[in-house]
């Protein structure tokens, strides 16, 4: 599937133009996630106008186990501030560098302002309880934390793909940046295919380690997590994100209403084939969600 299909065929079939611009609300996806009781992370504060900080702030320097600042309608992780905790006139980051109190409400002011949002005038800030992600969730001995994308059509997975985190990548799991995808069964609930920068590889570039073959601990409650956020956001076409987090299990983190492509090249398969009505109606219905006519 090229991403013309895509766009013509699955985007602007299945998912209205309204529910796409909820879907980039992380805010507004959150409180409808919540509102179906699928676990994400805990919302520590919402900023909306500058004045809302004052109120925040203090909050942060009372908060443990850190935090992350997510712009509300950014992609691709962009403006996303990740926090070991505060201190009344400074932030300390997830490496250990800090950042002034001053300097940091001049970041939230950047995003307030739309500097890392779809191009609009404003924007808002979320605040939320930091994920302590299992790293070792599905291969060890990585540079930072892997993430799962599972592709919805009309309520049913039909793909799935881990995203690895590399040194190229810097420790993050883009796939962009230079992480990994790597294709998972859906039956089986094991890994198959690796890719990278859009080609085939079969070994993690830093640690040697096979890529296929892996099982994925909880496989099929992420599924299910995946599947009824459909019921919490009805995109007939979607990419739900989770993370591993070592004391919740998985969470939602994202929803996306234009999936990429790379999931395709990851499990050698076409979404062309897997997104027709005969094969969605092949699968199990999941419950609560009502079969497509």
């Amino acid at each position: 599937m090229g991403m013309n299909f895509r766009n013509r065929h699955l985007v602007e079939t299945y998912n209205p133009k309204p529910l796409i611009a909820l879907a980039r609300n992380k805010i507004a996806t959150k409180h409808r996630l919540e509102a179906e009781a699928i676990p994400v992370p805990k919302t520590i504060a919402e900023v909306h106008f500058h004045q809302h900080l004052r109120v925040t702030y203090p909050r942060l320097i009372g908060h443990i186990g850190g935090f992350v600042v997510k712009p509300a309608c950014s992609s691709r992780g962009n403006g996303v501030l990740v926090c070991n905790g505060a201190e009344p006139d400074r932030i300390v980051r997830h490496d250990g560098s800090t950042m002034r109190r001053a300097d940091f409400e001049f970041y939230i002011n950047q995003i307030l302002y739309g500097e890392f949002s779809y191009g609009l005038p404003v924007d808002a800030a979320l605040f939320e309880q930091r994920i302590h992600p299992r790293q070792s969730w599905i291969y060890e001995e990585l540079p930072g934390a892997p993430d799962l994308r599972v592709i919805v059509h009309t309520g049913r997975a039909i793909m799935a793909m881990a995203r690895i985190p590399t040194l190229v990548s810097c420790g993050r799991a883009n796939l962009h940046r230079g992480g990994l995808g790597v294709g998972i069964d859906l039956e089986r609930g094991r890994t198959t295919y690796g890719v990278q920068f859009g080609r085939p590889v079969e070994q993690h570039p830093d640690t040697g380690v096979e890529l296929g073959g892996r099982e994925v601990p909880d496989f099929a409650l992420c599924v299910e997590l995946a599947e009824r956020a459909y019921r919490a956001l009805a995109l007939g076409y979607m990419g739900v994100d989770l993370m591993y987090d070592a004391t919740l299990g998985p969470v939602v983190i994202e929803l996306n209403a234009r999936p990429g492509l790379a999931v395709q090249t990851a499990n050698r398969a076409g979404l062309r084939t897997r997104s027709k009505p005969s094969y969605v109606k092949s699968l199990a219905s999941p419950v609560g969600v009502p079969a497509p006519c």
